[in-house]
Order: structure tokens, then sequence, then C-alpha cells
């Protein structure tokens, strides 16, 4: 049975797929893996730090909510547990996305005076996207229990949310930043060429 001319040669690497190392450098068949070597990305150790702090507060504050009965007529306090809470859930993304503003700055002030850059792994130019969408949720969730404050303080139901605008508008100052540190990441690795 003859092969047509467009057959591919199973001898032969497709040109079209792409593989990548363990480090998320490209290989090229041709010549191995790169030979320089990946740049280290930013160490783990801040942003698991900013998380411990979040679920050790956490736990303190629900302690606290659930040590003491609060005075007649009267609902606990919820306030200090939601903050502790997003610190815990967003602490970890909100830590990543400044180092890697610190890391991704250094290298477009080096592109810019003409040096040489080590390669970095593909993962790396991306995790600001990740991290900056799930810490504008963290804020969304903030901001919702804000809302809830302010329409139990309307309604005369308490929550323990009152007065609601302080967690409101701490929500929605943690949005904005997220995505404004996610867009200047972005920008970055765009001018150090790293971006896709």
């Amino acid at each position: 049975m003859s092969s047509s001319p467009h057959d591919p040669d199973p001898s032969r690497p497709d040109p079209r797929r792409v593989r990548l190392d363990a480090d998320g450098m490209i290989v090229h068949e041709d010549a191995g893996v790169l030979t320089s070597p990946a740049a280290a990305g930013p160490s783990p150790v801040p942003p698991v730090l900013v998380t411990g702090i979040g679920v050790l507060a956490t736990a303190l504050a629900l302690a606290d909510l659930v040590g003491e009965a609060p005075p007649a007529g009267q609902v606990r306090a919820m306030v200090p547990l939601v903050l502790a809470s997003a610190l815990a859930l967003g602490g970890f993304s909100l830590a990543r996305l400044v180092q890697l503003l610190v890391l991704v700055r250094e290298r477009a002030r080096r592109a810019g005076r003409g040096e040489d850059l080590r390669p970095v792994r593909w993962g790396l130019t991306q995790e600001h996207a990740l991290h900056g969408m799930w810490l504008v949720g963290v804020g969304a969730s903030i901001a919702l229990m804000g809302l809830l404050g302010l329409w139990s303080l309307l309604d005369g139901e308490a929550s323990g949310l009152e007065p609601g605008w302080p967690l409101l508008l701490a929500g929605g100052a943690v949005s904005l930043l997220a995505d404004r540190l996610r867009r200047r990441i972005e920008g970055l690795w765009q001018d150090t060429g790293d971006a896709l």
C-alpha cells in the first residue's frame, strides 16, 4: 500500500508538536534540552507564611467567636472571622503576585539595559493570571459579606456583619488591586519578551 506525500513520516518528530522539559522549557529535537538553565522562580516560603498567618488568625477568630456568648440582644461579630478567612484564602495569591511583580520588574529593567536574560519556565509567565483571578474572587466575596451587612443593617435584623460598608470597601479594594497587579505583571512580561 503506497503512502501519499502528505502522510507524516513516523521516524521524524512532528514539527507542529512542542515538548516541554521538567522546568517548562521547550525541548528542541535537534539540540536536546535548552543549554541555558531556566531562571529560578520566587521562593514559595513568603506566600506559605502569609497563608499560615491567615489560617492562625482564622482559628483564633473562630475560637473567640465560639468561646464567648454575646450579650443579650446582640449577635456575634463576624467581621474579624471574615477578614481572617480572606487572608487565609487569598494571602498566598497576594504574596505571589507581589513576588512576580518584583521579579518581572527587575527582568524588564535588565532587558531595557540590553542584558541577556536567562529563560524562565513558561508556567511562571502565566501564574499572574491564575493568582490575579483568584484574588479578585476573594475580594468579591469580602464585598458580598459587606453587602449582606448593609442589608441586615437596613432591615433591622442583625447578622454580625454590620455596618457592612468597611467590608464592602475592603473587598472592592482587594479586587481592584488584584486586577491592577495582574495587568501590570502581564505588561511587564511582554516587555521582557517572555510572554506568549
